[in-house]
């Protein structure tokens, strides 16, 4: 992903507007990586793309006719030519490089004109006339934006490194955000760790003019409830022909394209979509070898013709990449869970963009029993809290003072509470699966991919608008536990049907009925079987995981001697916050005892580097190969 980066100040000349667009992009700089820098620059507003040219855009920033607007492109439209093609009379122009078209459809329609656009992009926009800045984000929030406004100055930046690079300050850490990342490793709606930096919601046009700042909507996650039933067959066959136009879209241009490939449903679905004349496909798969994702995803790539690649995760790869993790994904996510970067040189020999399964979930509900139980809006919403917060809550007692605990729960709660407003579904299940595309998703899953940005794309055939739009109206009789997605599976790639998925250890079975029947047999067997396993072969203890991160953390003290243990002598951690002796009962635990606090180490280690560098600016132990301006 390039990085956008920009302040809108009225008042300021363009050499000063200038001048911090200097700062924001010499922070955001990656050494040894070859960048375009797209730069407009008025008096009051200046905003630059670094671009690496990997999704071929062309030129930027789009410029208006009359010079008063310009445009810059994050990312990409997938269905440019098909908009050229529906719109003649609008988009007159023979040939327009996907910026422009985007410019002249605003220009025409307005920001609402993002509904068109399908693909994964962040757009800004400077009117010279009124003086006024438009960002827009993708329907997914799946380009990361961040954003603050202090002192009359509006900055921007893909990374947080770009807002506290020019951001005058003072600042401070945002508490509530912090109570967040602990309990529940990611954030609810807008908020970050750092007080008054804000994330842009997904489906967003925020707006910066005189008249202030103001953030809208222009499309939600609701599932059409009020939508015709088809019976499930249909959906199967419907899901399958768009996935598969979803996936050719994915492939265009000349860059070379590789996938990321698990042994779950949503790589394997693309895996299967891909022509069988672009095969063999490069896929890679991260795992040790006796996980199940390496073991399935080795039988899928090999019924599937793919040129297939086992990324062994072993220590140490934790303490060494550590601290270049967290500069890339700034305390958004754990550190641990964004661990690629000590592969990206083997992933590079073979591909520029990453063709991955995100958001597949649109397809199926995750049940468990309470949601499956609620009766209404508001058990639904327990029900959510129970299972993801609540593990969560007990388990930061032990780090966090108790008067800082006890003051925090209430606003936490509060906050999890308002993450729910935009859910405009009322059945259960939909709640439940609204409230994860515009929580878990943007926060979690689309934060995880700031470690790649720097030298690779993205693309997410799930993420097309069609698919989505036909997922959005499929009833959650039929979600429930994947149906339809399974069918699909099953009846589309016939020859992956009896690969077993990564979470169940079982092959697809389409026949709902029948696959809970031999789910419980399967259960009263192993019961029964319990007094006579211990004489029997052990099972790989890995279970769905990829990876055993509890073992590899204690493989790996240093995490603990190198980095949190100076960490809290230096103060990085306040007292006022942070139990200093819990946090020293907890490496004991994990390291002398055998407990598995692998998690909490994992999120303290992320939240206190994000603190030292992007709070308190100390940059010395950054890797000089991820940060030209390390020292």
């Amino acid at each position: 992903m390039p990085n956008l980066v920009g302040i809108w100040a009225p008042g300021l000349s363009r050499e000063c507007v200038t001048s911090i667009l200097s700062k924001q992009l010499q922070r955001v700089r990656v050494p040894g990586v070859n960048y375009t820098e797209h730069v407009a620059a008025f008096s009051g507003c200046a905003m630059a793309l670094q671009d690496h040219g990997l999704l071929e855009n062309g030129p930027q920033p789009a410029v208006s006719a009359d010079g008063q607007t310009a445009l810059l492109l994050d990312g990409e439209v997938s269905n440019a030519s098909e908009l050229q093609r529906q719109f003649p009379d609008e988009l007159t122009q023979s040939e327009l490089s996907p910026p422009e078209l985007c410019l002249h459809m605003i220009l025409r329609r307005g920001p609402l004109a993002a509904r068109l656009f399908n693909g994964l992009f962040c757009l800004v926009v400077y009117e010279k006339t009124p003086d006024r800045l438009t960002v827009i984000s993708d329907r997914y929030g799946a380009r990361p934006l961040f954003y603050v406004e202090r002192q009359k100055r509006f900055l921007f930046g893909s990374e947080l490194k770009a807002i506290t690079a020019a951001d005058p300050g003072p600042r401070r850490i945002d508490e509530v955000g912090t109570m967040e990342f602990m309990c529940y490793g990611s954030y609810f709606g807008e908020r970050t760790w750092l007080d008054g930096c804000r994330r842009l919601p997904p489906a967003a046009i925020l707006t910066a003019e005189a008249a202030g700042l103001r953030v809208h909507r222009y499309w939600s996650y609701r599932y059409r409830e009020d939508a015709p039933v088809l019976d499930q067959r249909t959906y199967a066959t419907t899901f399958s022909i768009l996935l598969h136009r979803a996936v050719e879209r994915s492939l265009r241009g000349g860059r070379r394209i590789g996938l990321f490939l698990s042994g779950g449903y949503d790589s394997r679905s693309v895996a299967a979509a891909i022509r069988k004349d672009r095969r063999p496909f490069p896929a890679f798969t991260f795992g040790a070898p006796d996980s199940r994702d390496v073991r399935f995803a080795t039988m899928l790539a090999k019924r599937l013709g793919l040129d297939h690649h086992v990324l062994h995760v072993q220590p140490p790869y934790l303490h060494p990449n550590c601290r270049a993790i967290v500069w890339r994904t700034e305390g958004m996510v754990s550190f641990a869970n964004a661990t690629s970067i000590h592969v990206h040189s083997l992933l590079k020999q073979k591909m520029d963009i990453i063709l991955t399964g995100f958001l597949g979930e649109f397809s199926g509900s995750h049940s468990w029993p309470q949601i499956l139980m609620a009766r209404s809006r508001q058990s639904a919403i327990k029900a959510i809290f129970n299972r993801f917060l609540a593990p969560g809550l007990k388990a930061v007692e032990r780090v966090f003072r108790p008067s800082f605990y006890a003051r925090m729960l209430d606003p936490v709660n509060e906050s999890f509470s308002k993450s729910f407003e935009l859910v405009a579904n009322e059945h259960p299940l939909n709640i439940a699966d609204s409230w994860n595309f515009l929580n878990l998703q943007p926060r979690g899953t689309f934060q995880t991919p700031a470690v790649d940005r720097h030298l690779f794309e993205m693309r997410a055939p799930h993420t097309d608008n069609d698919l989505v739009d036909l997922l959005l109206t499929i009833p959650p009789r039929a979600r429930l536990e994947q149906r339809v997605y399974k069918k699909m599976i099953a009846y589309s790639f016939p020859e992956i049907r009896d690969v077993p998925c990564t979470n169940s250890a079982r092959p697809i079975e389409p026949n709902f009925g029948l696959e809970y029947g031999l789910m419980i047999s399967r259960y009263l067997l192993r019961r029964a079987a319990r007094p006579l396993r211990r004489f029997s072969p052990e099972e790989s203890k890995l279970g769905r995981e990829f990876r055993d991160l509890n073992e590899d953390f204690r493989a790996e003290p240093q995490l603990v001697n190198d980095v949190l243990r100076p960490l809290l002598r230096s103060g990085v951690y306040p007292n006022s916050i942070f139990d200093h002796d819990g946090i020293e009962r907890l490496i004991r635990e994990h390291y002398d005892r055998g407990a598995s606090h692998e998690r909490m180490l994992g999120l303290l280690i992320s939240w206190g580097l994000a603190v030292r560098y992007f709070l308190h600016d100390e940059t010395s132990d950054v890797p000089p190969s991820i940060f030209a301006g390390a020292s």
